[in-house]
């Protein structure tokens, strides 16, 4: 790998339409007027920095917000008392960069009338922001509101006990200022994100399929005598041919004795005869994430024994779908897997939650504390480990909520007759 110049990837473009973007701001702004009381306030949400040849992760907010993956950037609302003003603050071209990482947007400058230059306009349309700073000004431009603020909304994570920003700027904020009232930003984004829009759902659509075109090769090459790594390189391959620039997190292939613990990811062991084999694996599209899990007999065909209490989970999974619709709570669609489980005696053999919300993240954020509405994205993934007999079985789905029930979004095959149909016709020689 050659050296890499100084700084930061260049300015990528707006990944998400600016109107797309634009609604979703709006929609955060009347939840910052409506928390701040009527207090002026001000609202700052930092993209986050590269760390050096690391690959970048854009806060998901900030992302959610302006459709910009890029680090060193920054959201700013000014609140005033019944209205708000905002301002795109975005690193300098880099020439040098460019060079290096192709041509990006452009944050240009003023003219000598102070106006917008050409590049800014360009960088204003598509961003569609009405107003772009360079981000090193980003201080100079809260000197008067904050002489005037009574609150600080600040992005960092919601469960932490004593919460503090990772961007440095924000730190400074909090040590200069300790007489403001700070709240979640991120706390307010929460539940607007729980509701994917039409753009959201397309991109989880596209990051399903891509999972299932892995699932389904994974059941085209899998026999006894592979090591758990090769499927899962065979896994995140399909993701990159698919067109998936990163996997939504780290892929977990568990066979035989790995297949009951329920976060393992060495992802080592030799496959052998009449192992299960579980892989929990998903692709990140358009910054958004599928995840989904299936449980293969390595052999081609479930043992008697295998097949029992894959049925069961199958069951249960089954019954929790059924039970998503709007109205319901996610502990309903828990309940609804736990009960039949409890029915067969494996009770103590199912020890997680049967759902989580997905989105830009795969524990993505929300209130479970709130009723399934439409446009909600939650996983369904029931499971059975019996650490005993090295029999763990899991199978999960992601499910959009929709106004009469629920919809999957993945389609891996998971009954036992399309498993073994499929391993039957499995090729005899390895990919490579």
């Amino acid at each position: 790998m050659s050296a890499r110049p100084a700084g930061g990837p260049t300015v990528r473009r707006a990944d998400v339409p600016p109107q797309v973007t634009k609604r979703r701001r709006e929609e955060w702004t009347k939840r910052l007027l409506e928390a701040a009381g009527g207090r002026r306030g001000v609202a700052i949400l930092f993209s986050g920095s590269e760390a050096g040849l690391e690959s970048f992760r854009v806060s998901p907010n900030f992302y959610y917000l302006t459709g910009l993956d890029l680090p060193g950037a920054s959201l700013l609302v000014v609140l005033e008392r019944d209205r708000a003003e905002e301002t795109l603050l975005l690193p300098p071209a880099d020439p040098a960069k460019d060079r290096w990482n192709g041509p990006g947007l452009d944050p240009g400058g003023l003219t000598a009338q102070a106006a917008p230059d050409p590049k800014r306009l360009r960088a204003m349309k598509q961003t569609g922001f009405d107003r772009i700073l360079l981000a090193h000004q980003l201080e100079d431009a809260l000197v008067r509101p904050l002489r005037q603020a009574e609150v600080l909304f600040l992005d960092f994570p919601v469960d932490a006990p004593d919460p503090r920003p990772d961007d440095p700027v924000a730190r400074r904020l909090l040590d200069r200022m300790p007489y403001l009232a700070v709240l979640h930003a991120g706390r307010l984004l929460g539940d607007l994100r729980r509701v994917k829009d039409p753009d959201e759902l397309e991109r989880m659509a596209r990051a399903a399929a891509a999972t299932d075109a892995a699932l389904r090769t994974v059941l085209g090459h899998l026999r006894p005598g592979l090591y758990e790594y090769e499927v899962q390189a065979l896994v995140e391959y399909v993701f990159t041919a698919s067109g998936a620039r990163e996997r939504a997190f780290a892929s977990i292939v568990g066979s035989g004795p790995n297949s009951c613990l329920l976060h393992y990811g060495q992802n080592r062991r030799r496959m052998e005869a009449g192992d299960l084999v579980i892989c929990d694996v998903g692709a990140r599209m358009g910054g958004y994430c599928a995840d989904e899990t299936r449980t293969f007999p390595v052999s081609g065909r479930f043992t008697r024994r295998q097949a029992e209490v894959y049925d069961l989970v199958l069951e249960a999974h089954d019954a929790a779908v059924a039970a998503v619709r709007p109205g319901v709570l996610v502990r309903d669609v828990h309940q609804a897997a736990l009960e039949i489980i409890r029915k067969a005696g494996h009770e103590a053999h199912f020890f997680h939650g049967t759902s989580h919300y997905l989105g830009l993240e795969a524990h993505d954020t929300g209130s479970y504390d709130l009723p399934l509405e439409p446009g909600v994205v939650l996983t369904v993934e029931p499971g059975v480990y019996i650490a005993g007999e090295s029999l763990g079985v899991r199978i999960e789905d992601d499910v959009v909520v929709t106004p009469s029930g629920a919809r999957l979004l993945t389609s891996a095959p998971r009954t036992r007759r399309d498993i073994e149909r499929r391993l039957a016709a499995r090729r005899r020689r390895w990919i490579v």
